[in-house]
């Protein structure tokens, strides 16, 4: 049996003379300077370049930094990026922070676009394959994707002096480094040994509002030149808290190299009482605060399949893949926080619909008659993927949580629950049997279990099955306020019951904005009055078909959201325009749309689309889609007839117009397409690579927004949370 009987640290060395060398010297903080002269550093030499003065460029006011609100946008910018930079004839290395971020691009329909002078320079690769990259890399033309372990030391020398005539080697980082110094040490990829060379930063809102907690939005608050200064105080605060954990690990360090040293002294004295003595008190400590070398979790899936989750259903799937093995995975989180420890993760997976759904109540993952829960993480995807590929049934608008809570919490296979820590996420946009929101109690087929569950499963009892197994609860809701009473009995259960003695309560996480989702259709409120504004010029001509399929696939989310009191009309457009469906019930809208042909104007088709929005009945409100492939000479026109419209809903509503603006395929100018999508404050520009992303977007619109970045950034910080207080209270305190 292992017994701890010391610990020594290597802070505490007393070495007679320390020396070094670093490109990145001039990044040092004030912590690591600080650090330095403790052990007697205090002599630093800047040598100059024997290149003489550097020809990098790094535009930080301008072009030099992006930040992307969506996944899709985000991919679009870098595509953008690297074509027009291959145009000029130019060399482009791009870095991803690893290998799951880079993948993600791979997947990515935008990553077919990029030709075939494109490389992957990843850590698999053999050795000759490395160097044969590298060493292409700088040459005119070649696309290099790589992750960030190759952005120190790797030398992309340029030779090419047609890429040095255009400018150099360019430089993509994909991701805001945590130390400034890797991020120095990327940029040090171009523009070596006095060449000429350009660095720039395409990021994502979602993933700086992860790893630095900066709210999604922030970069429209503040003028592009400050953007800069407020990525590095972000990074600089992160850093200063991984400090100052460092100091706090330290004196505890200190204080068990200390008492390890008496202890070994009192052995080498053959001090026996002494010695007996010192292990003791350094055994009962370590026993104390030592972390275990390997955890155990397991983490129950539990997803409501009704129709009304229908248009969340691909959001879900993406992002709890991504949990378990994507770029947010849970146990890669963990280990930024727990280096020494090896988790192991297991999922379980349950898919559940109404009480009244017969035989399809429950679907669940099954592992060779052990348990429910995967210790292969392909496994569960797969079966996550096909539980969650049918959103159907359902009934009335409430549903059976309690019954689904109860029957994950209760399953007893001889595998079943047996991790020390426990989780289960409930995925869900609906009330529980008995929980429907006052306001929405008289809406007819709102709850047909209004009184009693057949099962007489209430709050009380489900929580008290999820205490008496150790089992943590999460809602994630995609509809808060029609859950919020759900989620208020369940937090009083855990309150009110008398064994909570490890005082658990419900981990609540609202997975679209309060003011942004469907709450108010699905309990009788506003319907949508949706307006397709759609580009039939010529050019759509060989995409046409894949625009009314996606058409026809935002009727069926809509129709599975059970929202049969929506509108819809269609404006088509080349260089007229014309309204071929006007305000039809959502149930009666055509499956067909027929193509015209021709040239591109903006104007009228914003004109036909106002005229239409204006007869939007106060019962409904109005949502417009613009989708084109080109440019017109009247978008500035365009833009002005909607931002009257937009006045005019500002005046009767109080809310500005959601107004969609959709770029599909490389021709179409994003500059003026975003110039209409700024005439409401509540408009958004989209990227469409194809007609498969077109079909993407169109959901995502029709749910409320794309919801995948939010739940991955949520659900996985907020899971992390809870493990760290769960290691704290039983490893740490």
């Amino acid at each position: 049996m292992p017994v701890s009987c010391g610990q020594f640290s290597y802070a505490n060395i007393s070495p007679e003379r320390i020396l070094g060398v670093s490109g990145t010297l001039t990044a040092l903080g004030e912590y690591e300077k600080n650090v330095l002269a403790k052990y007697g550093v205090n002599t630093f030499m800047y040598v100059p370049s024997v290149y003489g003065e550097s020809n990098f460029q790094f535009d930080k006011a301008g072009d030099g930094i992006r930040i992307e609100s969506s996944l899709s946008d985000f991919f679009h910018s870098i595509t953008d990026q690297i074509q027009r930079l291959v145009k000029e004839k130019r060399a482009v290395i791009v870095f991803f922070q690893d290998n799951l971020r880079l993948k993600e691009f791979t997947n990515s329909a935008f990553y077919r676009q990029l030709g075939r002078q494109k490389k992957l320079l990843t850590e698999e690769l053999s050795t000759t394959d490395k160097e044969f990259i590298i060493k292409k890399a700088a040459t005119k033309g070649n696309v290099t994707l790589s992750t960030a372990v190759f952005g120190r030391g790797t030398d992309f020398f340029c030779k090419d002096e047609t890429v040095q005539r255009q400018g150099g080697v360019h430089i993509i980082q994909a991701f805001l480094s945590e130390e400034q110094s890797e991020e120095i040490q990327i940029q040090g990829r171009t523009a070596r040994q006095g060449k000429k060379g350009s660095y720039q930063m395409i990021l994502l809102d979602s993933h700086l509002q992860y790893q630095y907690d900066l709210k999604i939005g922030w970069k429209d608050k503040v003028p592009k030149e400050d953007w800069y200064d407020c990525l590095s105080s972000a990074r600089e605060k992160k850093h200063k808290g991984r400090c100052e954990m460092m100091e706090k690990n330290l004196v505890d360090a200190s204080k068990k190299d200390k008492d390890t040293h008496r202890y070994f002294d009192a052995l080498l004295a053959n001090s026996t009482r002494e010695a007996s003595t010192r292990f003791k008190e350094i055994y009962t400590s370590f026993k104390k605060g030592s972390m275990p070398t390997s955890i155990d979790l397991d983490i129950a899936f539990v997803v409501d399949v009704t129709g009304s989750m229908g248009p969340y259903m691909k959001a879900s799937v993406t992002t709890l893949s991504d949990m378990v093995c994507g770029s947010s995975a849970i146990v890669e989180k963990l280990k930024v926080n727990y280096p020494d420890v090896k988790f192991h993760l297991r999922i379980g997976v349950m898919g559940y619909r109404d009480i009244d759904d017969g035989t399809d109540r429950f679907s669940e993952s099954t592992c060779q008659g052990r348990g429910h829960f995967h210790e292969s993480a392909g496994d569960a995807i797969q079966f996550l993927q096909k539980t969650l590929s049918n959103a159907s049934g359902g009934g009335d608008l409430a549903e059976d949580h309690w019954g689904a809570i109860s029957r994950c919490a209760n399953w007893n296979s001889l595998d079943d629950w047996t991790a020390s820590i426990k989780f289960m996420l409930l995925l869900t946009d609906a009330p529980a049997h008995g929980m429907v929101p006052p306001a929405s109690a008289s809406v007819p087929n709102v709850d047909n279990y209004s009184v009693r569950h057949p099962d007489g499963l209430t709050a009380g009892k489900v929580v008290e099955t999820l205490i008496r197994k150790d089992i943590d609860l999460f809602i994630c809701s995609f509809n808060p306020p029609s859950t919020s009473q759900t989620e208020e009995a369940l937090s009083r259960a855990f309150f009110d019951n008398k064994d909570n003695s490890e005082q658990r309560e419900l981990t609540s996480i609202p997975m679209v904005p309060v003011n942004r989702n469907q709450s108010v259709e699905v309990f009788g409120g506003h319907g949508k009055h949706i307006i397709f504004v759609l580009d039939m010029s010529g050019s759509m001509s060989h995409n046409w078909g894949g625009v009314v399929a996606a058409y026809n696939q935002y009727i069926c989310q809509r129709r599975q959201n059970q929202s049969d009191c929506d509108l819809v009309s269609v404006v088509q457009f080349s260089s007229t325009a014309k309204v071929y469906v006007r305000m039809t019930p959502i149930s009666q809208a055509p499956n067909n749309l027929s193509f015209g042909g021709g040239g591109t104007r903006f104007h009228p088709a914003a004109q036909s689309a106002c005229e239409v929005a204006c007869m939007t009945p106060s019962s409904h409100i109005p949502v417009i889609v613009f989708m084109s492939d080109g440019a017109s000479h009247d978008a500035s026109q365009a833009a002005g007839e909607f931002s009257q419209l937009n006045r005019t809903i500002r005046l009767n509503t109080e809310t500005d117009l959601e107004l969609h603006v959709i770029a599909f395929g490389s021709g179409a100018d994003t500059s003026q397409l975003k110039q209409i999508a700024g005439a409401s404050q509540n408009g958004k520009l989209h990227m469409s690579a194809d007609t498969a992303e077109l079909s993407n977007i169109f959901v995502d619109i029709a749910s409320g927004g794309n919801v995948t970045d939010r739940i991955e950034a949520e659900i996985g910080k907020r899971i992390s949370e809870a493990v760290s207080d769960r290691l704290s209270l039983e490893f740490i305190a």
